[in-house]
């Protein structure tokens, strides 16, 4: 990869004053998986959520990209935030969990304190107990269908997907749902997928929280196959369930996800 494509400018939604916070969303996702968790988090810190590449309005990448090359590109553009040398603090949700783990053992120097919430790449092989392939997942139909349609399948998606409990979806959540997914040109699943999370855990050497819904759907057959790996390989990461939430537990339990954030991150 030549160092043109590492210097990629990403979108990023910044907000706040204090320490600097870095947010990187899920999968099929962008900034706004963080929507209700910027307001209280930005009392306390400058949060800068990224669209990562191939994402929201962030720059595509090659189809063919390897994550360790994804990642170069991520780390080249959070490089400066702050300043160079200064630390900053990094969450980073599904998808963007995985991402986080990667950079943070690549840039030891760069990351302070790191928080992970629900985060892929923790099977023992690549494609093993996956979660998704169980779900009853529906195809959006092609244009021109009609639009009550496409939101009904969303709403089936998000559920079977993200959420534990039906009322968690608003109108505002399809919406959201719907604009991320017309903007996703990435398949995530080379990380999320694999093992990526479980091989960089070891490496890790700054606190690390990791914050997982009891009732995350794509967790397979529970959530102890993802937080199982976390206690194995990094014992001393300060582990968190969220009682009666699915895998975007910072939407669906806002409160309890931003307080504990906050007091994770202002230890720091």
């Amino acid at each position: 990869m030549s160092d043109v494509s590492k210097k990629m400018a990403l979108a990023c939604h910044i907000e706040g004053q204090g320490p600097e916070l870095i947010m990187f969303h899920g999968g099929t996702g962008s900034w706004t998986h963080w929507i209700r968790n910027i307001p209280a988090l930005r009392e306390h810190f400058t949060v800068h959520a990224y669209d990562l590449p191939g994402n929201g309005d962030s720059p595509s990448v090659p189809g063919a990209i390897t994550p360790h090359d994804y990642v170069d590109i991520v780390c080249e553009s959070i490089r400066d935030v702050g300043g160079a040398t200064k630390p900053v603090f990094l969450c980073g949700f599904s998808f963007g969990g995985v991402v986080a783990t990667m950079l943070a053992a690549r840039m030891p120097e760069k990351v302070s304190r790191l928080a992970l919430v629900a985060p892929g790449g923790l099977r023992s092989a690549p494609g093993a107990g996956s979660g998704r392939s169980r779900l009853n997942l529906r195809k959006m139909p092609p244009e021109p269908a009609p639009e009550d349609e496409r939101r009904a399948i969303l709403r089936h998606n998000l559920m079977q997907m993200m959420f534990a409990h039906d009322s968690t979806i608003t109108e505002e959540t399809i919406d959201i749902q719907r604009d991320n997914v017309a903007r996703q040109r990435l398949n995530t699943q080379p990380f999320t997928g694999g093992s990526l999370t479980r091989a960089a855990l070891p490496k890790i050497k700054v606190p690390t929280l990791g914050i997982f819904g009891a009732r995350d759907n794509l967790s397979w057959p529970d959530v102890s196959a993802r937080v199982d790996p976390c206690r194995e390989l990094m014992p001393a990461m300060h582990i968190e369930l969220i009682p009666d939430a699915g895998h975007w537990v910072q939407y669906e339990r806002p409160e309890p996800v931003n307080r504990l954030l906050i007091e994770f991150f202002k230890q720091g």
